[in-house]
């Protein structure tokens, strides 16, 4: 078997989904094709991990600042390399952009097997059920499904895709990074801490600071548990950069939490497991978040986690009282004693990370290589039984 896979960058957990990809191919038998439409996230201040990878992935952009998924370019470039290494399958990510509809396009002209990688849910936005008819035949075009987690497995199966052909395990990061870092942190964390500044117990957050991570709402719910606690409350360190930023570091001031919480700006994968290291647990406070690979992240070092159940992740991840707790991200007054509960010593912490950290080990790397080569085998299988009229180019679709 030869499978192609593609995403429109290279980030960190995309290094270690591919190392594990090439390993099982290997094993199996199956040649992996890896490419990225372009070598950097205009949304991030650094460049893409694809320098990890050496000689297993392909950057297809020419450095055009247009590259992406809706650049008719990157279709092309895509296209192009399709026919030159002419895969079984093809692992798909998404549905509605330009490149998506082509690499479908690819697969459905050539009748080879259409993966469709997804991460969307019912809950994601509210729904209508005309706008689902397009969906569905969209999802139609393709021959099986890889979802994150157990939400997109169901929705999945709503969209028309047959439960047989749905697979899960697509959101995982590098869990054994992640665990190495933070064990490295945490046996010089005084130190580090001293030298970052930062508190002895924090909650950590990670995120862009955009409207939907909901950044505003943790800092008040943070300054209501900081009335109540007082001098026992933990602090707050917020990891990430964002349009939002003047916003929240203004509601930080407004809310008088100069001494409590700290902005450190976009961290690196290296900067980002010492965080994980040092903090005591961490919050994830997102209206609408498709999964929340920095729970993953945070689990897999050992922390326990608060995770808004807007999040895709939370049915998954996250056993109430074992794992972590979930909360209603719009009631900042529960999230407020959510995280009095946590920081007053009422549960176990370190035993809440060490069951975080067993259960993020399925989601591994080796478990998202395993399913995606299911997927591409159900998929195949299910493309060779599609009637043989002919489908349109894939050049001339939209």
């Amino acid at each position: 078997m030869r499978i192609a896979i593609f995403w429109e960058d290279i980030l960190h957990y995309h290094v270690a989904r591919i190392r594990a990809l090439c390993r099982a191919g290997e094993q199996q038998g199956t040649e992996v094709h890896a490419f990225a439409l372009r070598g950097a996230s205009p949304q991030l201040p650094v460049t893409g991990y694809q320098h990890l990878l050496s000689d297993r992935i392909t950057v297809l952009s020419t450095g055009s600042p247009g590259d992406g998924m809706e650049s008719p370019a990157s279709k092309a470039q895509l296209l192009a390399a399709l026919d030159r290494v002419d895969p079984d399958a093809v692992a798909i990510i998404g549905y509605r952009s330009r490149v998506s509809r082509g690499a479908v396009a690819w697969c459905r002209h050539r009748r080879r097997g259409a993966v469709l990688m997804m991460e969307s849910s019912w809950q994601d936005f509210a729904r209508a059920w005309w706008r689902e008819i397009p969906k569905r035949w969209l999802v139609h075009c393709y021959d099986s499904g890889f979802g994150g987690g157990t939400l997109h497995a169901d929705y999945l199966v709503r969209l028309g895709m047959p439960r047989a052909c749905v697979f899960t395990g697509y959101d995982v990061v590098d869990n054994g990074f992640w665990r190495a870092r933070a064990a490295a942190a945490h046996a010089s964390a005084t130190m580090l801490r001293a030298e970052a500044g930062l508190p002895e117990r924090f909650f950590l957050t990670a995120c862009r600071l955009v409207p939907k991570k909901n950044v505003q709402g943790l800092l008040a719910a943070h300054a209501r548990y900081r009335q109540e606690a007082g001098g026992r409350a933990w602090g707050l360190v917020i990891a990430g950069t964002g349009p939002l930023e003047g916003q929240v570091r203004a509601a930080v001031r407004r809310l008088n939490l100069e001494a409590d919480v700290r902005l450190v700006g976009y961290q690196d994968a290296e900067s980002m497991g010492q965080l994980y290291g040092l903090a005591a647990a961490f919050v994830l406070a997102s209206t609408r978040e498709q999964w929340g690979l920095v729970v993953n992240e945070a689990m897999a070092a050992g922390l326990p986690v608060l995770v808004s159940r807007r999040c895709g992740c939370a049915p998954d991840l996250v056993t109430e009282g074992v794992t972590g707790f979930t909360f209603d991200p719009n009631d900042a007054n529960a999230l407020a004693r959510l995280l009095t509960r946590v920081s007053d010593g009422e549960v176990d912490v370190a035993a809440m990370g060490r069951a975080g950290a067993e259960r993020v080990r399925r989601f591994s790397p080796e478990v998202f290589a395993e399913n995606l080569l299911a997927a591409a085998e159900a998929g195949i299988a299910r493309a060779a039984r599609r009637p043989r009229w002919p489908y349109p180019s894939p050049g001339i679709w939209p």
